[in-house]
């Protein structure tokens, strides 16, 4: 075994795929597909600091003063570690020791091969000779004048590193000292040239680079882009390692003719949670006016005892900051960035929140009546305890301040709510199925600032019930060759909310959610506390399981419903006239875990009235949680005039080459809504991904879309780093699944 493993490539303990699989299972490891081997040598075992040194020899002398020299074939070797040579000195007295003849050093963290070597066993010291050497944890090789082992300190003299492939020129530092500190993970050189491909590069008097997943203070690779709005933009981040606990990033910007600005970054983890702050600057945009451009946030997720703690806090100092500037800060940009503190109690049979929300909006097209309120502060207390046998109680009151812009013009009334619904539960329940019935109570209470006195103090009450049934079938079958228990759950829900006048309240929160199989078995039809929407349904569903017997995995899953109406629902947002269809459209559903990496889910709504369909969707997926991922979705909504499909995947063409791509298109408007194009190439010491986006933008607010491109590349050195980060960020919100290889 060894004598395949030391003669594989480069003699280095280089192992290749053929010479992986020959070693027994136990003693495998996995290489990465883009690569053709790891440094690895399974022959030395796991180190024993107790365990004795074996020597041998073809010949071995002993002086009175405690010399030993050996010679011929000398091996000297503990679990762990192992020397061969053709002779050896050794002190026993001091502990010193010397060889002046090549020889082979190995351990299960590295490989030397040497022309001479002393030292000292006792301090663990040791000085190398015309050294190359491999290093195993960060798959690192390369040569030395001479290299000193000093207990985790590495320091190598004039000498080059690299995580390339044996054979490989891909890249190399050459310094003239090296040290390595595999207690810290980190590695620094001096006077250092970058190679690549053999030609010189950069020169750097100094530089730290990571041996092993763990921070240090240092110099990130820059990231460079351009687009056609925002021309070259290059930023220059700077890590600094404050605590293990809390760490930041300090990058300055420049985009070429706008000006230049910082991005700043912190992160935490304490006894609170984990959070992170976020600002980003950039002085006198001279595309802006002259104006500076400001943007912050901070978020937080953290629990004490029973209480979970969040925040999520968001500035921008104008409604064109996203458009205009892309950014590598982890703000997303969205229509209303969200500005919220909360503090949620979770306890056995009561729950608790405490809420402050309010909202910046940076669509400029939206007129003020459609602003969202702020919450200044809601108060809420939630429980169902235990009352008598299968008899639960059902408490929920909540207290709100809504409150708008003080810039708002709609004349949208502001005031406090308090909303109280108790009620009670009666849960009966078998292995074959369960009845639920429920009754309830609700009341609004309204103090509106400016209002008139009849209407200051406005009050609303009403009441609802309802029973939930359901049965749970099952029976072993066989499909394909393979045992699976079929279940088939019919569901029953029968529903009363009776009817109150609520056109004179405002509507504070209320909307109406989009339709699917599982709003068939809501109460109330609204979400929010200022509307209750009044009918008398029955809903059906039914739905049947494939589940498989040897991993309880579900298989297949398909479920179909529909709702009936007594009567006329008069309650509506928006002003809208009272709906008096008998029924909902019918929904069905399907999600088909095939495979072991493929679903398939699909919906579809049939207005069973007017026989025609309402809405379609259908998303089919493919990851295997490693290189692979593919997304092919359609979505027709007739009613909303939107057609569109999009298809995402990422493809493997070789070990080493990927290609990425989404397209997104419109067929209602017969265009392109984005699409994006790249290819990355991996070995073991190159990751090289170039990128092109195109999507429609509204550049200036006034609903115009037009077509900006993007192009993007990122280079890595594995073992250095590399620049070109916002390409991650990209792919995260373009590819669901992209990162699950390099988490």
């Amino acid at each position: 075994m060894l004598a395949g493993v030391a003669g594989a490539d480069d003699d280095l303990n280089w192992v290749d795929r053929d010479t992986m699989t020959s070693l027994p299972p136990v003693q495998q490891r996995p290489i990465p597909v883009w690569c053709s081997g790891i440094y690895y040598n399974p022959s030395v075992g796991v180190p024993a600091d107790q365990s004795d040194i074996i020597i041998t020899a073809d010949s071995t002398s002993l002086t009175e003063d405690g010399l030993i020299n050996m010679d011929g074939e000398v091996l000297i070797e503990r679990p762990g570690r192992r020397l061969t040579s053709q002779s050896a000195l050794l002190d026993q007295s001091s502990g010193k020791f010397e060889v002046a003849n090549s020889l082979r050093l190995e351990t299960d963290q590295f490989t030397f091969i040497a022309d001479g070597m002393s030292g000292q066993t006792q301090r663990r010291e040791a000085s190398l000779n015309r050294v190359r050497y491999a290093l195993f944890g960060p798959g690192a090789r390369g040569t030395a004048e001479h290299i000193d082992l000093v207990d985790n300190f590495t320091t190598i003299e004039q000498g080059t590193y690299t995580t390339c492939a044996p054979g490989s020129n891909g890249w190399e530092l050459g310094g003239r000292q090296i040290r390595l500190d595999r207690e810290k993970g980190w590695g620094e050189a001096r006077d250092v040239t970058l190679r690549v491909k053999g030609m010189p590069l950069l020169w750097l008097p100094w530089i730290t680079f990571p041996i092993d997943e763990r921070r240090k203070t240092g110099l990130l690779f820059p990231t460079i882009s351009t687009s056609d709005s925002g021309g070259v933009d290059l930023t220059q981040p700077i890590y600094i390692n404050i605590h293990p606990q809390m760490d930041a990033t300090i990058a300055p910007r420049h985009i070429d003719g706008r000006g230049s600005g910082v991005e700043g970054e912190f992160r935490y983890l304490s006894d609170l949670g984990q959070g992170r702050l976020s600002y980003g600057v950039l002085f006198n945009d001279s595309e802006f006016d002259g104006e500076n451009r400001e943007l912050a946030a901070w978020q937080h997720d953290g629990s004490v005892g029973r209480w979970a703690l969040t925040s999520d806090v968001n500035y921008v100092s104008d409604d064109f900051y996203f458009k205009d500037l892309d950014t590598g800060l982890e703000v997303s940009s969205r229509t209303h960035l969200p500005r919220l503190g909360q503090a949620r109690y979770f306890g056995r049979d009561w729950r608790a929140l405490a809420r402050l929300q309010s909202w910046q909006t940076i669509d400029p097209t939206l007129p003020d009546d459609q602003l969202p309120y702020r919450r200044l502060p809601q108060l809420q207390l939630s429980g169902d305890p235990e009352l008598l046998g299968p008899v639960r109680g059902l408490w929920l009151s909540d207290v709100t301040a809504f409150d708008r812009s003080d810039k708002d013009t709609s004349n949208n009334p502001t005031g406090a709510r308090v909303h109280l619904a108790p009620g009670l539960a009666v849960r009966m329940e078998e292995s074959w199925g369960y009845v639920e019935p429920q009754a309830r109570l609700y009341h609004n209470r309204y103090q509106l600032d400016d209002a008139e006195t009849s209407a200051s103090d406005a009050t609303l009450s009403t009441w609802g019930a309802s029973v939930d049934s359901g049965l749970f079938l099952e029976r072993e079958t066989n499909l394909f060759g393979r045992g699976y228990t079929q279940t088939l759950e019919p569901r029953l829900f029968i529903n009363k909310l009776a009817y109150e006048q609520q056109d004179q309240l405002p509507n504070f929160d209320s909307g109406e959610l989009t339709f699917s199989y599982n709003t068939l078995f809501r109460q109330n039809r609204f979400i929010g506390y200022d509307r209750f929407g009044d009918e008398e349904k029955a809903s059906l569903g039914l739905t049947s399981r494939f589940l498989r017997n040897a991993d309880g995995r579900e298989q297949l899953r398909l479920r179909l419903g529909q709702g009936f109406y007594r009567g006329e629902r008069k309650v509506q947002l928006d002003g809208e006239p009272p709906d008096d269809a008998d029924q909902t459209p019918m929904v069905a559903d399907m999600r088909w875990n095939f495979g072991h990496d493929w679903y398939l889910y699909t919906e579809g709504q049939w207005d069973t009235h007017a026989n025609e369909r309402q809405r379609s969707s259908m998303r089919l997926g493919y990851t295997d949680r490693e290189r692979r991922v593919f997304n092919l979705a359609f979505h027709d909504r007739p009613a909303d005039d939107i057609r569109q499909s999009e298809i995402a995947a990422i493809l493997p063409i070789h070990n080493n080459w990927r290609l990425v791509g989404r397209w997104l298109y419109d067929y209602e408007n017969q265009r392109t809504v984005e699409t994006l194009a790249g290819a990355e190439w991996r070995n073991c010491c190159w990751k090289i991904r170039l990128l092109s986006q195109r999507e429609l933008t509204d550049e200036d607010g006034d609903t115009t879309l037009e077509a900006d491109t993007t192009v993007l590349l990122q280079i890595q050195m594995t073992g250095l780093g590399g620049f070109g980060g916002r390409v991650d960020s990209l792919l995260e919100r373009s590819i669901p699944g992209y990162r699950s290889e390099y988490d």
